[in-house]
């Protein structure tokens, strides 16, 4: 039986946070995602979610190029889909959603396409696995359900500051959740006083795998000092050390100077600048997001490439997406969790659970969950309209 798509509905969440949350440069004061559903004429919705921004130009080249072209598809051609919309890239559709001032020459709008991009696979994904019958980990020759996870946080306090009181209890709640990996966030202070920080953590937690995300924070000469001074406190890896001007060979000469292993990715866009980071960058965790970014179709991608290389997969952050994609790479390493983001623990009536540190997929057909539209009205913006 065929499946052909009728309708392709988007939708712009905020859901504002008790405080900010900082990181090393920036506070992060909402959990936002755009949510496409994808209906097929047999009755089957499938679920992606995209974690970028600006959300208002998403949502735009989601409605006004890719919805069009979607609609009266079949959803199971993946390949064929995420090519047509890819092609639109680098095709005279991408000059709409560019900024037009000035010399037309640049990356504007591709970012946003990209993301689209991504939404829109994940949902088809969703729906191939529906239709197989199958879980998403199953469908993509998974065996395992439950995959290992951490707990992602350990933000600076209120004002940006060290806040140690508050980090380790923070830290002390995730272990005490089943947690047995964390991590936190360094790079907003000086190296000593993150330095004091890690320590406190590491004091409370002995026994805990630790992660420290400097979240593009230093040079790479403040890189290497830190990661040295970070070194006897037996870190799981180092994210995003350095700057945003030279990702790839700044990443490889921090990795030749520390034994701390280098993770990063989570901004790629595509599988290219994947291949840089693998083959240059001397990581060994990439954290690619297909929500971010091109889709389970490009994941699958990245995770074959750096599966040849020896490199381990942990994706950035969407757990309920990115839990059956590890569960089935032969290099799936580890998913990011944030406990109390308020969008992972409202917006699904039925989501995957975390037990004992780990992500339990269910045997439900597709990714498996059942949204809650009360709290998708409740947490809905003006962008997603």
């Amino acid at each position: 039986m065929s499946h052909r798509i009728t309708d392709v509905r988007i939708h712009s969440l905020s859901a504002p946070f008790r405080r900010a949350y900082w990181l090393a440069l920036e506070p992060y004061t909402a959990s936002t995602v755009v949510l496409v559903e994808i209906e097929t004429d047999g009755g089957l919705v499938g679920i992606g979610e995209i974690h970028a921004r600006p959300h208002s130009e998403i949502v735009r080249v989601l409605n006004e190029a890719f919805r069009p072209r979607l609609l009266g598809e079949d959803p199971v051609e993946t390949e064929r889909l995420w090519d047509t919309l890819f092609r639109l890239t680098y095709s005279r559709e991408a000059a709409r959603f560019a900024d037009t001032d000035g010399h037309p020459i640049g990356e504007s709008g591709k970012q946003s396409m990209m993301a689209a991009i991504g939404g829109v696979d994940i949902a088809l994904w969703d729906l191939k696995a529906q239709i197989a019958g199958l879980p998403l980990y199953r469908l993509l020759g998974g065996q395992v359900a439950a995959v290992p996870a951490y707990a992602s946080g350990g933000y600076y306090g209120n004002d940006g500051g060290a806040d140690i009181e508050g980090l380790v209890t923070e830290m002390e709640s995730y272990a005490e959740r089943g947690y047995s990996a964390v991590k936190m966030k360094v790079g907003g202070l000086s190296i000593a006083e993150d330095v004091a920080r890690v320590k406190a953590v590491r004091d409370a937690l002995p026994d805990v795998k630790l992660m420290v995300d400097a979240t593009c924070a230093w040079d790479v000469a403040t890189a290497i000092e830190a990661a040295r001074a970070l070194e006897p406190f037996e870190i799981e890896w180092l994210e995003e050390p350095v700057a945003w001007f030279d990702p790839v060979e700044a990443l490889a000469q921090v990795a030749s100077a520390t034994r701390i292993p280098i993770a990063s990715g989570e901004q790629e866009l595509h599988r290219w600048g994947c291949r840089n980071l693998v083959d240059r960058g001397m990581i060994r965790i990439l954290q690619f997001d297909c929500t971010r970014s091109g889709g389970v179709s490009e994941w699958l991608r990245v995770a074959a490439y750096a599966s040849a290389h020896n490199v381990l997969m942990a994706p950035h952050f969407d757990p309920k997406i990115h839990g059956h994609l590890v569960a089935a790479a032969p290099n799936g390493y580890i998913q990011e969790v944030s406990p109390d983001d308020p969008l992972w623990l409202e917006l699904f009536v039925e989501r995957p659970d975390v037990r004992d540190g780990h992500i339990v997929l269910s045997d439900r057909p597709g990714l498996g969950l059942v949204l809650d539209r009360d709290v998708l009205a409740h947490y809905s913006t003006d962008a997603g309209a």
